[in-house]
């Protein structure tokens, strides 16, 4: 008798313990499967990255057309978020295209990808209509992903544009760091886009593990006691603040150097043109609404070494700074370290005066060699 108790204690004890956990085994079903994929994100960003699922060919959801207004990075869901409305497409591989040709292949981090502007106003777009070649974004990426991508050595661009924003320039990987991973990611992303089925079941996998109201939940009680992730001067929000336009040791600066001098290198024994793009930050080229007033030097130093070594780059830094100071036009958003639409237009004009890039206007394509091929051949 007293382990029959027993027994139906521990039932009932089991049951209300199932019951406690069952509003959070079906809240995130009921996220995936009932809720607007964007229910609970402030960004395109934030709804299709993967979360989890880093054995995906990209970082994005593959396939994808969505449409949102957003808010910037810096201060989501306060009263200084400014909204703007942007578009965006992803490819079969998870990266923002339309297609995926790539006379021109851009690498980059969230400024490549455009983050807070719409498909159009993104640099491979905006670069593809001024040169009148297909520019296709890889980012966010690295130079060791795209070394260890099949579909780049079956076809491969004549020009890879590398760029990063000035604040994650010291952390640009050296060729080989990380060489495994990404191919294992080559791998099992090539076997997950091989199959409709195997899509989306890793996109499902991902949706549910992001738990997305919990996260917004966090990010509301943070505000709620005054936390915050941005640098606020004179009305404008910054990623570093001061801290961004610190010295750099000439140690530190060879390295760099050296890194990118390793990508022109691993580029021309494929055959490949290299041009770096070092985007600078918000507080470079803003330098005098900080407290300090203190420029940023860092970019002009690299560059006279990357002079040294023969190795070919855009300087964004003298136009934006002219831009900005002698023109007042903003180039950032307010609430957003990100460039915008206006400073994506700059730079995709410096990018096609520059001499190696611009010969790609004068150069025929693969598809009208193809077509002088067959014209010949008629």
């Amino acid at each position: 008798m007293a382990n029959k108790m027993q027994d139906k204690g521990a039932k009932r004890l089991l049951s209300k313990l199932a019951l406690l956990a069952l509003p959070f085994i079906l809240w995130p079903l009921i996220e995936v499967f009932i809720l607007p994929m964007n229910f609970f994100t402030f960004r395109i960003w934030e709804t299709i990255s993967v979360n989890s699922m880093r054995v995906m060919s990209g970082p994005f959801y593959p396939n994808v057309h969505m449409q949102m207004v957003e808010e910037g990075e810096l201060a989501p869901r306060t009263p200084y978020a400014t909204k703007r409305k942007v578009e965006w497409y992803t490819d079969a591989y998870g990266y923002r295209n339309r297609d995926t040709k790539n006379d021109v292949l851009l690498i980059g981090d969230s400024n490549i990808t455009g983050a807070k502007l719409s498909q159009d106003e993104t640099l491979a777009e905006v670069l593809e209509r001024q040169l009148g070649r297909d520019v296709y974004s890889f980012a966010p990426a690295t130079m060791n992903r795209f070394l260890a991508t099949d579909r780049f050595h079956e076809n491969p661009p004549k020009l890879v544009i590398v760029s990063s924003i000035e604040r994650r320039v010291p952390e640009l990987p050296a060729i080989g760091e990380n060489g495994l991973n990404s191919k294992i990611r080559n791998f099992t992303g090539n076997l997950i886009s091989s199959s409709g089925f195997l899509t989306s079941l890793a996109v499902t996998a991902d949706r549910i593990s992001k738990l997305a109201l919990y996260r917004r939940t966090l990010a509301e009680i943070d505000r709620a006691v005054g936390r915050k992730e941005y640098i606020s001067y004179k009305n404008e929000f910054f990623m570093e603040g001061e801290y961004a336009n610190r010295e750099f040791s000439e140690e530190e600066l060879d390295h760099i150097a050296d890194v990118l001098e390793g990508y022109r290198d691993a580029l021309q024994e494929r055959g490949i043109h290299f041009v770096f793009l070092p985007i600078p930050n918000k507080e470079n080229i803003y330098y005098q609404l900080l407290p300090t007033q203190k420029e940023a030097t860092f970019l002009p130093l690299l560059l006279s070494r990357l002079d040294e070594r023969g190795i070919e780059y855009v300087d964004l830094q003298p136009t934006f700074r002219e831009l900005y100071q002698q023109q007042q036009v903003q180039l950032y958003p307010v609430d957003d370290a990100h460039w915008n639409e206006i400073a994506v237009q700059v730079a995709a004009q410096l990018l096609t005066r520059h001499a190696t890039v611009a010969q790609l206007q004068t150069t025929p394509s693969d598809e009208d060699e193809r077509l002088l091929v067959n014209f010949k051949e008629e």
